[in-house]
């Protein structure tokens, strides 16, 4: 059975992907509680051997060109 890392990310659109690729969310973070709006923390159980192979394929996926497009269009 391969090795299990809790992996922490605060990248919206990464957490996405990875919810997408089937890794269930373990658990979720407010980094500042007492912020109505706080940014927060993602946290999956991801195969060590796997976490680099996820980011290249994040990194070359439709889903960060749709992130990226919805994020410009926000500042429209």
């Amino acid at each position: 059975m391969p090795e299990l890392n809790e992996y922490r990310t605060e990248d919206l659109a990464f957490a996405a992907f990875l919810r997408v690729k089937g890794y269930p969310l373990s658990r979720v973070e407010k980094l500042n509680p007492t912020e109505r709006n706080s940014k927060r923390a993602f946290f999956f159980d991801v195969p060590r051997e796997k976490l680099q192979e996820l980011k290249l394929a994040f990194v070359n996926s439709d889903l960060l060109r749709f992130y990226n497009e919805l994020l410009g269009l926000k500042k429209l």
